[in-house]
């Protein structure tokens, strides 16, 4: 990873950013050889591009926003200026409303042009995921032992795995996937008299290869469940797929050369989905600090069972429960079980007194703005979460419980050893 590409005194030339430009530069030439070919006047190529990325970047915001709408409504000033958070298909859907507003306002073909756009944007989709490789944005897959998986040990964002530990480069997985839909795409947009496809066809390729690519890709991504063991992209890589299939069968009225296309693309998206529709919702992920600064992430605990408690010094049944808390993480600390204690005091110091205070060697982590309780829909502190090895969330003990109970620490030890969770979802 190469998170900074060059520095010259206080200025920096981010890996990301260079990416993102060069995705752009990339995408706009295509675009405009789309254009040439099909006799479309090339001045329209850089507003078109100029109104997907204004467009993309304003999607991709309020998606971001709509799934952090809690912590926006708790600081919305911040939410709103702040340079992260954002969402892929909400820059899809953000560009192609924008860019289809220019189109019609020009009284461009629409479909002639979406065509001569669609290579484009699997092409910067492709470099757009090195720039996330280089600089380890946080959007790598869970662990692997696969030859070819990595260390993000100077990611910019959310690494903290110990020496050893490698996961999936799910970046470089979909850089490669872009990168063949982008020939395929090419291929497609450049047939010409008989066998060029119905005005619309390339786009709607796109649409289901796009989906499916990013559907896959999810399988091996720590991302949030959502419904049916999906996550967000993955339901919207569904609709792509869905959209460009129907996309591909109103084209079809159009030229009978693409009478094969719409059962290929059925085929793909029920192979896609079955291959991802298993397994149960994912605990809701997060980062926080930990009493050294040290940022935490609770999906890079994957592997491992997990034992999350959210609590706060001024609560009495919190403290009380502490020590039999630090006396079940020595009896299971060495067989692959991670005990995380996630304080929602106002600020640190009154934390690390009450750690020093009552000698706890568990990781405890901070935050104060009462996010990840809002994420857990807690009612109360302190609350406990049970999430088995695939960040599977099993559990919710609400209230204090005596962590001292062999039963406890025995049906612990069964889902270390089996990965079976012999209690309900209330801990009972």
């Amino acid at each position: 990873m190469i998170p900074v590409l060059l520095q010259l005194g206080p200025l920096k030339l981010y890996s990301f950013g260079a990416m993102l430009a060069l995705a752009f530069l990339g995408a706009g030439a295509v675009i405009e050889r789309g254009f040439e070919r099909r006799g479309l006047d090339r001045g329209h190529v850089t507003s078109i591009v100029t109104w997907a990325a204004v467009g993309g970047i304003l999607g991709s915001r309020i998606l971001a926003l709509l799934n952090d709408w809690q912590g926006f409504l708790s600081a919305p000033l911040d939410r709103l200026i702040t340079g992260a958070g954002f969402v892929w298909y909400g820059g899809l859907v953000g560009g192609f409303v924008a860019v289809t507003a220019y189109v019609v306002r020009s009284g461009l073909p629409w479909p002639v042009v979406v065509d001569a756009i669609a290579p484009g944007l699997a092409l910067g989709q492709a470099i757009g995921r090195i720039g996330c490789q280089l600089s380890g944005d946080g959007d790598w897959g869970g662990p692997s032992t696969l030859p070819w998986a990595m260390a993000y040990t100077r990611a910019i964002f959310g690494w903290s795995h110990p020496d050893g530990f490698r996961v999936h480069p799910a970046p470089v997985y979909e850089s490669l996937l872009y990168a063949g839909i982008f020939l395929w795409l090419l291929a497609l947009s450049r047939r010409e008299g008989e066998d060029r496809y119905a005005p619309g066809s390339v786009l709607c390729a796109y649409l289901v290869l796009s989906g499916l690519a990013r559907f896959l890709v999810e399988i091996v991504r720590i991302e949030p469940r959502l419904w049916l063991g999906l996550t967000e992209a993955q339901w919207f890589g569904i609709a792509s797929m869905l959209l460009g299939g129907l996309g591909l069968v109103w084209a079809q009225r159009h030229q009978r050369r693409i009478v094969g296309l719409p059962l290929i693309v059925l085929g793909l998206t029920l192979a896609g989905v079955a291959s991802g529709c298993k397994g149960s919702p994912t605990a809701p992920d997060f980062v926080a600090q930990d009493l050294a600064g040290q940022a935490v992430r609770l999906s890079s605990q994957r592997g491992k069972v997990v034992f999350l408690n959210l609590w706060t010094t001024w609560c009495p049944p919190c403290r009380s429960e502490m020590p039999a808390m630090e006396a079940l993480a020595e009896k299971l600390g060495a067989q692959d079980f991670v005990m995380l204690a996630v304080s929602e005091d106002d600020g640190s110091e009154p934390v690390r007194r009450f750690v020093d205070e009552m000698k706890i060697t568990f990781p405890v982590l901070v935050d104060s703005t009462g996010e990840i309780g809002r994420r857990y829909g807690i009612t109360g502190y302190p609350e406990t979460f049970i999430i088995d090895r695939e960040g599977r969330q099993l559990a919710r003990f609400i209230g204090p419980r005596d962590w001292r109970d062999p039963a406890i620490e025995r049906d612990l030890k069964t889902l270390i050893d089996t990965g079976k969770w012999v209690r309900g979802p209330d801990g009972n």
